[in-house]
Protein backbone atom coordinates (compact mmCIF):
# COMPACT_ATOMS: atom_id res chain seq x y z
CA UNK A 1 0.00 0.00 0.00
CA UNK A 2 2.85 2.38 0.85
CA UNK A 3 4.42 1.72 -2.56
CA UNK A 4 1.08 2.53 -4.18
CA UNK A 5 0.78 5.86 -2.35
CA UNK A 6 4.38 6.73 -3.20
CA UNK A 7 3.69 5.96 -6.85
CA UNK A 8 0.59 8.20 -6.74
CA UNK A 9 2.62 11.03 -5.14
CA UNK A 10 5.32 10.74 -7.78
CA UNK A 11 2.72 10.72 -10.56
CA UNK A 12 0.98 13.78 -9.10
CA UNK A 13 4.33 15.54 -8.75
CA UNK A 14 5.15 15.04 -12.41
CA UNK A 15 1.61 16.01 -13.46
CA UNK A 16 1.95 19.27 -11.51
CA UNK A 17 5.37 19.91 -13.06
CA UNK A 18 4.04 19.32 -16.57
CA UNK A 19 1.04 21.59 -15.89
CA UNK A 20 3.29 24.35 -14.57
CA UNK A 21 5.60 24.05 -17.56
CA UNK A 22 2.57 24.19 -19.86
CA UNK A 23 1.28 27.32 -18.13
CA UNK A 24 4.74 28.88 -18.26
CA UNK A 25 5.04 28.04 -21.94
CA UNK A 26 1.66 29.63 -22.63
CA UNK A 27 2.57 32.81 -20.72
CA UNK A 28 6.03 33.26 -22.25
CA UNK A 29 4.93 32.44 -25.79
CA UNK A 30 4.95 35.37 -28.20
CA UNK A 31 1.29 36.38 -28.56
CA UNK A 32 0.97 37.62 -32.15
CA UNK A 33 -0.07 34.18 -33.44
CA UNK A 34 -2.76 33.83 -30.78
CA UNK A 35 -3.95 37.36 -31.46
CA UNK A 36 -4.25 36.72 -35.20
CA UNK A 37 -6.09 33.40 -34.97
CA UNK A 38 -8.15 33.76 -31.78
CA UNK A 39 -11.34 34.52 -33.69
CA UNK A 40 -10.59 31.77 -36.18
CA UNK A 41 -10.59 29.21 -33.39
CA UNK A 42 -13.90 30.54 -32.06
CA UNK A 43 -15.70 30.91 -35.40
CA UNK A 44 -14.09 28.19 -37.55
CA UNK A 45 -17.24 26.12 -38.09
CA UNK A 46 -19.04 29.15 -39.60
CA UNK A 47 -16.30 30.30 -42.01
CA UNK A 48 -17.24 30.10 -45.70
CA UNK A 49 -14.13 31.73 -47.25
CA UNK A 50 -10.41 31.61 -46.41
CA UNK A 51 -8.00 34.21 -47.80
CA UNK A 52 -4.43 32.94 -48.26
CA UNK A 53 -1.33 34.91 -49.14
CA UNK A 54 1.22 37.46 -48.04
CA UNK A 55 0.97 40.85 -46.35
CA UNK A 56 -0.72 42.06 -49.55
CA UNK A 57 -3.69 39.98 -48.37
CA UNK A 58 -3.16 40.84 -44.69
CA UNK A 59 -3.49 44.57 -45.49
CA UNK A 60 -5.80 44.17 -48.48
CA UNK A 61 -8.87 42.16 -47.43
CA UNK A 62 -11.14 43.03 -44.49
CA UNK A 63 -13.38 40.07 -43.55
CA UNK A 64 -15.48 42.22 -41.19
CA UNK A 65 -16.34 44.56 -44.06
CA UNK A 66 -17.17 41.52 -46.22
CA UNK A 67 -19.67 40.40 -43.60
CA UNK A 68 -21.09 43.91 -43.15
CA UNK A 69 -21.47 44.50 -46.89
CA UNK A 70 -22.32 41.04 -48.25
CA UNK A 71 -22.98 38.73 -45.30
CA UNK A 72 -19.94 36.62 -46.29
CA UNK A 73 -18.17 34.90 -43.39
CA UNK A 74 -14.42 34.72 -44.00
CA UNK A 75 -11.01 34.83 -42.37
CA UNK A 76 -7.78 36.54 -43.43
CA UNK A 77 -4.90 34.03 -43.14
CA UNK A 78 -2.34 36.29 -44.85
CA UNK A 79 1.05 36.91 -43.24
CA UNK A 80 4.04 39.16 -43.96
CA UNK A 81 6.30 37.58 -46.55
CA UNK A 82 3.99 34.61 -46.96
CA UNK A 83 4.61 32.54 -50.07
CA UNK A 84 2.44 29.89 -51.71
CA UNK A 85 4.40 27.19 -49.88
CA UNK A 86 3.23 28.66 -46.57
CA UNK A 87 -0.27 29.24 -47.91
CA UNK A 88 -0.56 25.51 -48.61
CA UNK A 89 0.33 24.57 -45.05
CA UNK A 90 -1.81 27.36 -43.58
CA UNK A 91 -4.70 25.87 -45.52
CA UNK A 92 -3.95 22.33 -44.36
CA UNK A 93 -3.83 23.40 -40.71
CA UNK A 94 -7.04 25.40 -41.11
CA UNK A 95 -8.84 22.45 -42.73
CA UNK A 96 -8.40 20.54 -39.48
CA UNK A 97 -10.88 23.04 -38.00
CA UNK A 98 -13.15 24.22 -40.80
CA UNK A 99 -14.56 23.29 -44.19
CA UNK A 100 -14.82 26.48 -46.25
CA UNK A 101 -16.88 26.75 -49.41
CA UNK A 102 -14.22 28.85 -51.12
CA UNK A 103 -10.49 29.49 -50.83
CA UNK A 104 -9.00 32.69 -52.28
CA UNK A 105 -5.28 32.37 -53.06
CA UNK A 106 -3.20 35.46 -53.79
CA UNK A 107 -0.20 34.60 -55.97
CA UNK A 108 2.31 37.35 -55.35
CA UNK A 109 5.84 35.88 -55.61
CA UNK A 110 4.72 32.88 -57.65
CA UNK A 111 8.20 32.99 -59.18
CA UNK A 112 9.94 32.17 -55.86
CA UNK A 113 11.79 28.89 -56.28
CA UNK A 114 12.53 27.64 -52.76
CA UNK A 115 10.56 26.13 -49.89
CA UNK A 116 12.93 26.04 -46.87
CA UNK A 117 12.43 29.31 -44.99
CA UNK A 118 15.66 28.87 -43.03
CA UNK A 119 17.68 28.59 -46.26
CA UNK A 120 15.61 30.52 -48.84
CA UNK A 121 17.74 31.13 -51.95
CA UNK A 122 20.95 30.57 -50.00
CA UNK A 123 22.10 34.14 -50.63
CA UNK A 124 20.13 35.92 -47.89
CA UNK A 125 21.75 37.42 -44.79
CA UNK A 126 21.42 35.86 -41.34
CA UNK A 127 19.04 38.67 -40.40
CA UNK A 128 16.81 37.83 -43.38
CA UNK A 129 16.77 34.19 -42.33
CA UNK A 130 15.90 35.09 -38.72
CA UNK A 131 13.07 37.33 -39.92
CA UNK A 132 11.77 34.60 -42.21
CA UNK A 133 11.69 32.05 -39.39
CA UNK A 134 10.23 34.57 -36.95
CA UNK A 135 7.38 35.41 -39.32
CA UNK A 136 6.58 31.73 -39.73
CA UNK A 137 5.97 31.59 -35.97
CA UNK A 138 3.04 33.97 -36.51
CA UNK A 139 1.39 31.32 -38.67
CA UNK A 140 2.45 28.26 -36.69
CA UNK A 141 2.50 28.95 -32.94
CA UNK A 142 -1.27 28.91 -32.54
CA UNK A 143 -1.71 25.39 -33.92
CA UNK A 144 -1.37 22.60 -31.32
CA UNK A 145 0.87 19.66 -32.11
CA UNK A 146 -0.74 17.50 -34.77
CA UNK A 147 0.27 15.40 -37.77
CA UNK A 148 -0.42 18.41 -39.99
CA UNK A 149 1.71 20.80 -37.97
CA UNK A 150 4.60 18.34 -37.77
CA UNK A 151 4.43 17.78 -41.54
CA UNK A 152 4.34 21.55 -42.14
CA UNK A 153 7.37 22.24 -39.95
CA UNK A 154 9.37 19.41 -41.51
CA UNK A 155 8.48 20.64 -44.98
CA UNK A 156 9.24 24.34 -44.46
CA UNK A 157 12.26 24.16 -42.11
CA UNK A 158 15.40 22.17 -42.85
CA UNK A 159 17.36 22.62 -39.59
CA UNK A 160 16.29 20.06 -36.93
CA UNK A 161 17.16 22.50 -34.13
CA UNK A 162 14.92 25.20 -35.57
CA UNK A 163 12.14 22.66 -36.06
CA UNK A 164 12.16 22.12 -32.28
CA UNK A 165 11.27 25.81 -31.82
CA UNK A 166 7.98 25.19 -33.60
CA UNK A 167 7.11 21.84 -32.08
CA UNK A 168 7.92 22.89 -28.49
CA UNK A 169 8.37 26.64 -28.57
CA UNK A 170 9.10 26.93 -24.84
CA UNK A 171 12.69 26.27 -25.91
CA UNK A 172 12.52 29.55 -27.84
CA UNK A 173 10.41 31.75 -25.56
CA UNK A 174 11.44 30.66 -22.07
CA UNK A 175 13.81 33.62 -21.85
CA UNK A 176 10.99 36.18 -22.25
CA UNK A 177 10.30 36.43 -18.50
CA UNK A 178 12.08 39.77 -18.18
CA UNK A 179 10.05 41.33 -21.01
CA UNK A 180 6.58 40.06 -20.05
CA UNK A 181 3.82 42.63 -19.65
CA UNK A 182 0.32 42.45 -18.22
CA UNK A 183 -1.04 41.68 -21.71
CA UNK A 184 0.84 38.34 -21.68
CA UNK A 185 -1.48 37.18 -18.90
CA UNK A 186 -4.70 38.24 -20.67
CA UNK A 187 -6.86 36.13 -23.00
CA UNK A 188 -6.21 36.87 -26.67
CA UNK A 189 -9.57 38.58 -27.25
CA UNK A 190 -8.76 41.04 -24.46
CA UNK A 191 -5.15 41.66 -25.55
CA UNK A 192 -5.58 42.81 -29.10
CA UNK A 193 -7.30 46.07 -29.99
CA UNK A 194 -8.04 45.01 -33.58
CA UNK A 195 -9.06 41.40 -33.00
CA UNK A 196 -12.42 42.15 -34.58
CA UNK A 197 -10.69 42.39 -38.00
CA UNK A 198 -10.68 38.58 -38.27
CA UNK A 199 -7.00 38.16 -39.10
CA UNK A 200 -6.57 41.34 -41.14
CA UNK A 201 -4.46 44.39 -40.30
CA UNK A 202 -5.46 47.86 -41.41
CA UNK A 203 -2.86 50.48 -42.36
CA UNK A 204 -3.97 54.09 -41.92
CA UNK A 205 -0.96 55.93 -43.34
CA UNK A 206 -0.83 57.39 -46.85
CA UNK A 207 2.35 56.88 -48.83
CA UNK A 208 3.13 60.40 -50.02
CA UNK A 209 6.55 59.89 -51.61
CA UNK A 210 5.43 56.99 -53.74
CA UNK A 211 6.42 56.41 -57.30
CA UNK A 212 3.77 54.73 -59.39
CA UNK A 213 5.66 52.51 -61.80
CA UNK A 214 4.08 49.59 -63.58
CA UNK A 215 6.06 47.18 -65.73
CA UNK A 216 5.00 47.16 -69.35
CA UNK A 217 2.48 44.59 -70.46
CA UNK A 218 4.13 41.53 -71.93
CA UNK A 219 3.12 38.20 -73.41
CA UNK A 220 6.00 36.41 -71.70
CA UNK A 221 5.39 33.98 -68.84
CA UNK A 222 7.70 32.65 -66.14
CA UNK A 223 10.40 30.56 -67.78
CA UNK A 224 10.25 27.61 -65.35
CA UNK A 225 7.80 25.96 -63.01
CA UNK A 226 8.73 27.27 -59.57
CA UNK A 227 8.41 25.56 -56.21
CA UNK A 228 5.58 28.00 -55.43
CA UNK A 229 3.67 26.85 -58.51
CA UNK A 230 4.13 23.24 -57.42
CA UNK A 231 2.52 24.13 -54.08
CA UNK A 232 -0.30 25.92 -55.88
CA UNK A 233 -0.94 22.60 -57.63
CA UNK A 234 -1.19 20.99 -54.18
CA UNK A 235 -3.71 23.59 -53.04
CA UNK A 236 -5.84 23.04 -56.16
CA UNK A 237 -5.71 19.25 -55.75
CA UNK A 238 -6.69 19.43 -52.06
CA UNK A 239 -9.60 21.77 -52.81
CA UNK A 240 -10.84 19.58 -55.67
CA UNK A 241 -10.85 16.55 -53.40
CA UNK A 242 -12.88 18.46 -50.79
CA UNK A 243 -15.19 20.16 -53.30
CA UNK A 244 -13.97 23.65 -52.31
CA UNK A 245 -14.13 26.47 -54.87
CA UNK A 246 -10.86 28.29 -55.60
CA UNK A 247 -10.43 31.90 -56.71
CA UNK A 248 -6.97 33.20 -57.71
CA UNK A 249 -5.94 36.82 -57.19
CA UNK A 250 -3.06 39.22 -57.69
CA UNK A 251 -3.68 42.26 -55.51
CA UNK A 252 -2.75 45.86 -56.44
CA UNK A 253 0.79 47.21 -56.19
CA UNK A 254 1.91 50.75 -57.01
CA UNK A 255 5.22 49.38 -58.27
CA UNK A 256 5.37 46.17 -60.31
CA UNK A 257 8.21 44.45 -62.12
CA UNK A 258 8.68 42.27 -65.17
CA UNK A 259 8.45 39.07 -63.11
CA UNK A 260 5.10 40.25 -61.70
CA UNK A 261 3.65 40.68 -65.20
CA UNK A 262 5.11 37.33 -66.28
CA UNK A 263 3.62 35.72 -63.17
CA UNK A 264 0.22 37.25 -63.95
CA UNK A 265 0.39 35.76 -67.46
CA UNK A 266 1.23 32.35 -66.01
CA UNK A 267 -1.61 32.63 -63.49
CA UNK A 268 -3.95 33.45 -66.36
CA UNK A 269 -2.89 30.19 -68.04
CA UNK A 270 -3.32 28.20 -64.81
CA UNK A 271 -6.78 29.68 -64.27
CA UNK A 272 -7.83 28.75 -67.82
CA UNK A 273 -6.37 25.22 -67.51
CA UNK A 274 -8.30 24.63 -64.29
CA UNK A 275 -11.44 26.63 -65.14
CA UNK A 276 -10.88 29.00 -62.21
CA UNK A 277 -11.71 32.69 -61.75
CA UNK A 278 -8.63 34.94 -61.68
CA UNK A 279 -9.00 38.48 -60.30
CA UNK A 280 -5.99 40.40 -61.62
CA UNK A 281 -5.95 43.73 -59.79
CA UNK A 282 -2.75 45.08 -61.26
CA UNK A 283 -3.82 48.13 -63.30
CA UNK A 284 -5.14 47.41 -66.74
CA UNK A 285 -6.67 49.53 -69.49
CA UNK A 286 -10.16 48.36 -68.56
CA UNK A 287 -9.97 48.74 -64.78
CA UNK A 288 -8.02 49.99 -61.82
CA UNK A 289 -9.81 49.25 -58.57
CA UNK A 290 -7.67 51.61 -56.47
CA UNK A 291 -6.10 55.03 -56.85
CA UNK A 292 -2.37 54.52 -56.38
CA UNK A 293 -1.94 58.13 -55.20
CA UNK A 294 -4.42 57.85 -52.31
CA UNK A 295 -4.84 54.16 -51.52
CA UNK A 296 -1.31 52.85 -50.79
CA UNK A 297 0.72 52.81 -47.59
CA UNK A 298 3.92 51.98 -49.51
CA UNK A 299 4.94 50.61 -52.91
CA UNK A 300 3.12 47.31 -52.51
CA UNK A 301 0.68 47.53 -49.57
CA UNK A 302 -2.78 49.06 -49.43
CA UNK A 303 -3.86 51.52 -46.78
CA UNK A 304 -7.34 51.61 -45.26
CA UNK A 305 -8.79 53.39 -48.30
CA UNK A 306 -7.40 50.78 -50.69
CA UNK A 307 -8.38 47.91 -48.39
CA UNK A 308 -11.97 49.12 -48.37
CA UNK A 309 -12.15 49.37 -52.18
CA UNK A 310 -10.47 46.02 -52.84
CA UNK A 311 -12.58 44.23 -50.22
CA UNK A 312 -15.78 45.62 -51.71
CA UNK A 313 -14.69 44.65 -55.24
CA UNK A 314 -13.66 41.11 -54.30
CA UNK A 315 -16.83 40.60 -52.25
CA UNK A 316 -18.92 41.45 -55.30
CA UNK A 317 -16.92 39.05 -57.46
CA UNK A 318 -17.19 36.23 -54.90
CA UNK A 319 -20.94 36.64 -54.90
CA UNK A 320 -20.88 36.24 -58.70
CA UNK A 321 -18.65 33.15 -58.96
CA UNK A 322 -19.36 31.23 -55.72
CA UNK A 323 -22.54 30.08 -54.03
CA UNK A 324 -22.12 32.00 -50.78
CA UNK A 325 -24.94 32.66 -48.33
CA UNK A 326 -25.75 36.03 -46.81
CA UNK A 327 -25.63 35.35 -43.06
CA UNK A 328 -26.44 38.86 -41.80
CA UNK A 329 -29.99 38.03 -40.70
CA UNK A 330 -29.23 34.60 -39.22
CA UNK A 331 -29.34 34.38 -35.42
CA UNK A 332 -26.63 31.70 -35.38
CA UNK A 333 -24.17 34.29 -36.70
CA UNK A 334 -24.63 36.83 -33.92
CA UNK A 335 -20.90 36.81 -33.10
CA UNK A 336 -20.13 38.08 -36.58
CA UNK A 337 -22.49 41.01 -36.01
CA UNK A 338 -20.71 41.76 -32.75
CA UNK A 339 -17.39 42.08 -34.56
CA UNK A 340 -18.97 44.10 -37.36
CA UNK A 341 -20.42 46.53 -34.81
CA UNK A 342 -17.05 46.84 -33.07
CA UNK A 343 -15.35 47.55 -36.39
CA UNK A 344 -17.90 50.17 -37.38
CA UNK A 345 -17.71 51.87 -33.97
CA UNK A 346 -13.92 51.93 -34.16
CA UNK A 347 -14.00 53.45 -37.66
CA UNK A 348 -16.52 56.11 -36.62
CA UNK A 349 -14.34 56.94 -33.61
CA UNK A 350 -11.35 57.44 -35.93
CA UNK A 351 -13.49 59.55 -38.26
CA UNK A 352 -14.61 61.91 -35.50
CA UNK A 353 -11.21 62.18 -33.78
CA UNK A 354 -8.78 62.06 -36.69
CA UNK A 355 -5.55 64.09 -36.58
CA UNK A 356 -4.43 63.36 -40.16
CA UNK A 357 -6.16 65.35 -42.90
CA UNK A 358 -5.58 62.77 -45.64
CA UNK A 359 -6.83 59.94 -43.45
CA UNK A 360 -9.92 61.97 -42.56
CA UNK A 361 -10.78 62.58 -46.22
CA UNK A 362 -10.27 58.89 -47.00
CA UNK A 363 -12.45 57.79 -44.09
CA UNK A 364 -15.27 60.10 -45.17
CA UNK A 365 -15.24 58.30 -48.52
CA UNK A 366 -15.05 54.69 -47.43
CA UNK A 367 -17.40 55.07 -44.47
CA UNK A 368 -19.92 56.94 -46.63
CA UNK A 369 -20.13 59.83 -44.17
CA UNK A 370 -22.18 62.97 -44.58
CA UNK A 371 -19.94 66.01 -44.18
CA UNK A 372 -19.29 69.68 -44.74
CA UNK A 373 -15.75 70.34 -45.99
CA UNK A 374 -14.43 73.90 -46.24
CA UNK A 375 -11.06 74.88 -47.75
CA UNK A 376 -9.99 78.45 -47.04
CA UNK A 377 -9.02 80.59 -50.01
CA UNK A 378 -5.32 81.04 -50.71
CA UNK A 379 -4.51 78.15 -48.37
CA UNK A 380 -2.00 75.35 -48.52
CA UNK A 381 -4.90 72.88 -48.75
CA UNK A 382 -6.42 74.39 -51.89
CA UNK A 383 -3.01 74.09 -53.58
CA UNK A 384 -2.33 70.51 -52.44
CA UNK A 385 -2.91 67.97 -55.27
CA UNK A 386 -3.52 65.06 -52.87
CA UNK A 387 -6.22 66.98 -50.98
CA UNK A 388 -7.87 67.84 -54.28
CA UNK A 389 -7.58 64.22 -55.43
CA UNK A 390 -9.40 63.00 -52.31
CA UNK A 391 -12.14 65.58 -52.83
CA UNK A 392 -12.59 64.50 -56.45
CA UNK A 393 -13.15 60.97 -55.14
CA UNK A 394 -15.79 62.35 -52.74
CA UNK A 395 -17.64 64.32 -55.39
CA UNK A 396 -16.98 62.72 -58.76
CA UNK A 397 -16.57 66.21 -60.23
CA UNK A 398 -13.85 68.69 -61.15
CA UNK A 399 -15.25 71.65 -59.20
CA UNK A 400 -12.37 71.47 -56.73
CA UNK A 401 -9.99 72.06 -59.66
CA UNK A 402 -11.98 75.19 -60.58
CA UNK A 403 -11.56 76.34 -56.97
CA UNK A 404 -7.82 75.73 -57.25
CA UNK A 405 -7.60 77.89 -60.38
CA UNK A 406 -9.62 80.62 -58.62
CA UNK A 407 -7.43 80.25 -55.48
CA UNK A 408 -10.50 79.28 -53.47
CA UNK A 409 -12.37 79.20 -51.25
CA UNK A 410 -14.22 75.91 -51.68
CA UNK A 411 -17.17 74.32 -49.87
CA UNK A 412 -18.62 70.82 -50.17
CA UNK A 413 -21.82 69.59 -48.54
CA UNK A 414 -22.04 65.81 -48.94
CA UNK A 415 -25.30 64.06 -48.05
CA UNK A 416 -25.24 60.28 -47.68
CA UNK A 417 -28.33 60.04 -45.48
CA UNK A 418 -30.04 58.02 -48.21
CA UNK A 419 -33.31 59.90 -48.00
CA UNK A 420 -32.86 61.59 -51.38
CA UNK A 421 -30.86 59.01 -53.33
CA UNK A 422 -28.80 55.86 -52.92
CA UNK A 423 -25.77 57.79 -54.17
CA UNK A 424 -24.33 60.76 -52.23
CA UNK A 425 -26.02 64.07 -52.95
CA UNK A 426 -23.33 66.68 -53.60
CA UNK A 427 -23.42 70.46 -53.29
CA UNK A 428 -20.23 72.32 -54.23
CA UNK A 429 -19.36 76.01 -54.21
CA UNK A 430 -16.19 77.33 -55.80
CA UNK A 431 -14.50 80.72 -55.50
CA UNK A 432 -15.97 83.90 -54.05
CA UNK A 433 -19.74 83.50 -54.14
CA UNK A 434 -22.97 83.93 -52.21
CA UNK A 435 -25.99 81.68 -52.65
CA UNK A 436 -29.26 81.59 -50.73
CA UNK A 437 -32.08 79.12 -50.26
CA UNK A 438 -30.31 75.99 -51.52
CA UNK A 439 -32.39 73.03 -50.33
CA UNK A 440 -29.96 70.59 -48.72
CA UNK A 441 -30.72 67.90 -46.16
CA UNK A 442 -29.72 70.50 -43.54
CA UNK A 443 -32.61 72.72 -44.64
CA UNK A 444 -32.69 75.96 -46.60
CA UNK A 445 -28.98 76.71 -46.83
CA UNK A 446 -27.15 79.98 -47.41
CA UNK A 447 -23.45 80.03 -48.22
CA UNK A 448 -21.16 83.05 -48.22
CA UNK A 449 -17.60 82.53 -49.39
CA UNK A 450 -14.86 85.15 -49.81
CA UNK A 451 -11.11 84.88 -49.52
CA UNK A 452 -10.99 85.74 -45.82
CA UNK A 453 -14.41 84.65 -44.58
CA UNK A 454 -17.01 81.91 -45.07
CA UNK A 455 -20.34 81.09 -43.54
CA UNK A 456 -22.98 78.35 -43.77
CA UNK A 457 -26.37 79.34 -42.41
CA UNK A 458 -29.42 77.08 -42.30
CA UNK A 459 -33.10 78.10 -42.29
CA UNK A 460 -32.21 81.80 -42.12
CA UNK A 461 -30.55 81.40 -38.73
CA UNK A 462 -27.86 84.01 -39.31
CA UNK A 463 -26.75 83.94 -35.69
CA UNK A 464 -25.25 80.45 -35.97
CA UNK A 465 -22.54 79.81 -38.54
CA UNK A 466 -21.76 76.13 -39.05
CA UNK A 467 -18.15 77.14 -39.69
CA UNK A 468 -15.94 78.45 -36.88
CA UNK A 469 -14.85 81.90 -38.05
CA UNK A 470 -13.61 82.98 -34.64
CA UNK A 471 -11.05 80.67 -33.05
CA UNK A 472 -10.34 78.89 -36.37
CA UNK A 473 -10.67 81.81 -38.75
CA UNK A 474 -7.19 81.26 -40.25
CA UNK A 475 -7.26 77.47 -40.41
CA UNK A 476 -6.80 75.82 -43.82
CA UNK A 477 -9.56 73.23 -43.55
CA UNK A 478 -12.71 72.71 -41.53
CA UNK A 479 -14.56 69.38 -41.64
CA UNK A 480 -17.91 68.78 -40.00
CA UNK A 481 -19.13 65.17 -39.76
CA UNK A 482 -22.91 65.06 -39.87
CA UNK A 483 -25.47 62.57 -38.60
CA UNK A 484 -28.51 61.18 -40.41
CA UNK A 485 -30.59 64.23 -39.51
CA UNK A 486 -27.84 66.72 -40.32
CA UNK A 487 -26.72 67.13 -36.72
CA UNK A 488 -23.02 67.93 -36.18
CA UNK A 489 -21.24 64.90 -34.70
CA UNK A 490 -17.71 66.25 -34.98
CA UNK A 491 -16.07 69.53 -36.05
CA UNK A 492 -12.36 69.23 -36.91
CA UNK A 493 -10.17 72.14 -37.95
CA UNK A 494 -6.75 71.73 -39.59
CA UNK A 495 -4.29 74.63 -39.45
CA UNK A 496 -1.65 75.43 -42.06
CA UNK A 497 0.53 72.62 -40.66
CA UNK A 498 -2.56 70.41 -40.76
CA UNK A 499 -2.60 69.83 -37.04
CA UNK A 500 -6.14 68.98 -36.03
CA UNK A 501 -8.11 70.79 -33.34
CA UNK A 502 -11.77 70.75 -32.37
CA UNK A 503 -13.97 73.50 -33.72
CA UNK A 504 -16.92 75.15 -31.99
Amino acid sequence: MRKFYNAVKIALFFIIIFVLIGVAARITERKDSQNKYQDFMELADQIDVLFLGSSHVLNGINPVQLYSEYGITSYNMGKPGGMVTESYWTLMNALDYCTPKCVVVDLWALDRNYKYLDIMNGTESEEDIRNSVSLLHTNMDVWPISKTKIAAVNDLISDPEIRKEFLWNFTLYHGRWSSLTSSDFMPANARTSNGYLLGAEQRQELYLTQKVEQAEDTTQVLTEKSVCEEYLDKILKECRQRDIDVVLTFLPMAVSYDQDRQAVNRITEIAAENNLPFLNLLPQETQSVVDYYTDMSDDTHLNANGMYKVTSYIGGKLKEVCELSDHRQEDAYAEWRVRADRWRASEVDKLTNQSDLYAELGEIQYLGASAIIYLRGDSKAIHDPVVRRFIRHLTGSEVIEEAFLENGPYLLIRDTSGRMSDAPVIYEFSGETQVEGVQTFLGSTTYIGVKDFAAVYVNEDYENNYLDMEAHYRDDVQILILGQQGEVISHLCFDSKWQAKEGN
